[in-house]
């Protein structure tokens, strides 16, 4: 069961927006501690092999100590810059672990890059302000070896005006590059950016990584799979990250007719 509070927000530095607007993305490093970062592996590791032994609100993620990751403070900071400044404007979409070993295929080649109406993929400026679409968090409970394994992304490419080439998207072109990065690091991505898996050379540990994915709250992209009783026991603060698509401002009103047919008051109240 979770009873954490609502995390604060680490807002973040004037380089490190003007980082993630012009690239695409952002690593934070030692942002999760330690003891976190252990108690993550252990659940993650029971998950993996034995999660009937846990209790029903903690079997699956987000639950169980990957309920601090929801609204952590970096994570917030990021978000609301990303997406939009109004916490309850933020959805979280889609939670799972990657576990990578040395010889292992990767998931997903090259996608995504260049700009489009698709709102999840949208990256718009405007008035002062980024609007970033379905926005990936990636923590990493390993520690990560430049070149080894980490995520690629081809800096700049959420902003391209033309399509990319095909010669050019594979992660062994010049214009790809990657990070290296301390257990505990956050890495903060658009999802409208060029990104890819790579092979995981690293022989002597395994790649742990969480992923969030992020949205605003009037978009989806994901189809909905989390376990209701993990939802269900999530802090009230954290629940609110799993509404469904629509504006918070329903949420004040009565309930419409479902037949539909709606006669205005003398007052007004339609359009």
């Amino acid at each position: 069961m979770d009873d954490g509070r609502p995390g604060e927000k680490m807002r973040l530095t004037e380089e490190q927006r003007f980082f993630f607007d012009i690239k695409g993305y952002l690593v934070l490093p030692n942002v999760l501690d330690e003891d976190l970062v252990e108690r993550l592996k252990d659940y993650i590791h029971i998950l993996e092999t034995a999660p009937q032994s846990l209790p029903p609100a903690d079997r699956g993620l987000p639950g169980g100590p990957a309920a601090e990751l929801i609204d952590h403070a970096a994570v917030m900071g990021a978000l609301e810059f990303a997406i939009h400044e109004d916490r309850d404007k933020l959805r979280l979409e889609s939670a799972h672990c990657s576990i990578r070993t040395a010889g292992d295929t990767p998931p997903l080649g090259p996608h995504a890059g260049g700009r489009t109406v698709n709102p999840n993929y949208s990256y718009q400026y405007h008035d002062g302000r980024i609007f970033a679409g379905m926005t990936r968090v990636v923590f990493e409970l390993n520690p990560v070896s430049h070149g080894a394994g980490g995520t690629y992304f081809m800096p700049g490419s959420h902003k391209a005006n033309f399509p990319i080439p095909p010669n050019v998207k594979n992660i062994g072109h010049a214009l790809f590059e990657t990070y290296g990065c301390p257990a505990g690091s956050v890495v903060v991505f658009s999802e409208a950016v060029c990104h890819s898996s790579a092979p995981w050379l690293d022989e002597s540990q395994s790649r742990i990584a969480l992923f969030y994915a992020y949205n605003h709250i009037n978009l989806r992209h994901h189809k909905p799979a989390f376990n209701p009783d993990v939802v269900a026991g999530l802090s009230e603060p954290r629940r609110r990250f799993f509404h469904e698509v629509y504006h918070r401002l329903w949420d004040s009103r009565p309930e419409r007719d479902p037949v539909g047919v709606h006669r205005a008051s003398r007052q007004g109240g339609a359009m």
